[in-house]
């Protein structure tokens, strides 16, 4: 008997790992690399009662908290687009700079194949490993047919206040999906963190892709009637800055019955607003955001529809595993 249980638990462990691994559905790799630049743009969120017709009003500078206190600020560095459809950790940058080191250091394997030093095969691996580290390898999506697509992505511009709205699109295979955005704090799943913030999918189960490979992009835009939007930007040869700009409009307490009070008939409204540095026009911040596309693969159903493996299941198969084992424990030594 203890042979036949000890050949039985080997299949229920089995399968409790194989339940556990089910569960995951991001296929993680070293992250796929992106193009960004050596800059950062900042987006602030300033609400009505510091602003006029202009921008931003004065004392929402001089007050003694400063203009950070009075609005709500969120930064998307190197240039990047801000919103992915895949965790963060899926992605990374590379520069301009790398490519150009990479192209020299390609050119110097070129070389030593132009001498016979390295065989082709050894050309073709060294250009490999170096094309690897800049671009890496992206993350896949990995689901069954007819399985929900629970899905997120990081997104960096959530502003935490009910005064802003986001409208969370998903796109794959020319099909728009509706989105949310993460409010309910930090929740830790199978296949990562998703954060506060983060923009979310979960289709219904009747959303059914064919088997096959797809590319899945994610959009936000941002709104508000409570406030506005103004943004900054050190991206070279195209800065964003703040400016003082000034507007004349009628004045309310000129009186055309008496123009000798002195009173002039037009005054000034100023405010701050975003700029470009050379040129001072102004620029409206962009409200919409778009991710790159990232890979969606469903694979084919193994029998029909596909029942979710759960907690409780691989729970279960963990302890038939284990009473097995201790049943076996039990038995008399000269068995």
């Amino acid at each position: 008997m203890s042979r036949t249980l000890k050949l039985l638990t080997l299949p229920f462990l089995a399968l409790f790992f194989f339940a556990q691994f089910a569960e995951a559905t991001l296929v993680r790799s070293s992250g796929r690399g992106t193009l960004s630049g050596n800059y950062s743009q900042a987006f602030y969120f300033v609400d009505n009662q510091y602003l006029n017709e202009v921008g931003i009003i004065e004392s929402a500078f001089e007050f003694d908290s400063p203009f950070a206190a009075n609005s709500i600020v969120r930064a998307i560095g190197g240039g990047g687009p801000g919103v992915s459809s895949v965790p963060n950790d899926c992605t990374f940058g590379y520069t301009q700079d790398d490519l150009d080191n990479l192209e020299l250091d390609i050119d110097y394997w070129r070389t030593e194949l132009s001498y016979g030093r390295i065989t082709d095969a050894q050309f073709d691996a060294e250009v490999a490993a170096l094309e690897f580290a800049i671009y890496g390898e992206p993350c896949v999506w990995e689901f069954n047919q007819g399985d929900a697509l629970d899905m997120f992505g990081f997104f960096s511009l959530y502003f935490d206040t009910p005064d802003v709205s986001y409208n969370v699109n998903w796109l794959i295979d020319g099909v728009s999906l509706p989105g949310d955005i993460n409010t309910a704090g930090d929740l830790v799943t199978p296949d990562g963190t998703i954060n506060n913030g983060w923009v979310t999918l979960n289709t219904p189960p009747t959303m059914d892709f064919a088997p096959g490979d797809y590319m899945a992009y994610v959009s936000v835009g941002l709104s508000s009637s409570q406030g506005r939007f103004f943004w900054t930007s050190s991206e070279p040869g195209n800065e964003i800055v703040f400016e003082e700009k000034c507007i004349e409009k009628p004045n309310p307490d000129f009186d055309p019955d008496n123009p000798d009070l002195g009173i002039d008939p037009f005054i000034d409204v100023c405010g701050y607003t975003n700029v470009y540095r050379d040129s001072l026009e102004v620029s409206d911040p962009p409200l919409s955001f778009f991710s790159d596309g990232e890979m969606l693969r469903i694979l084919p159903a193994s029998n029909g529809p596909v029942t979710q493996v759960n907690a409780p299941a691989s729970i279960a198969l963990l302890l038939l595993g284990l009473v097995a084992l201790i049943v076996r424990r039990r038995q008399p030594a000269a068995q």
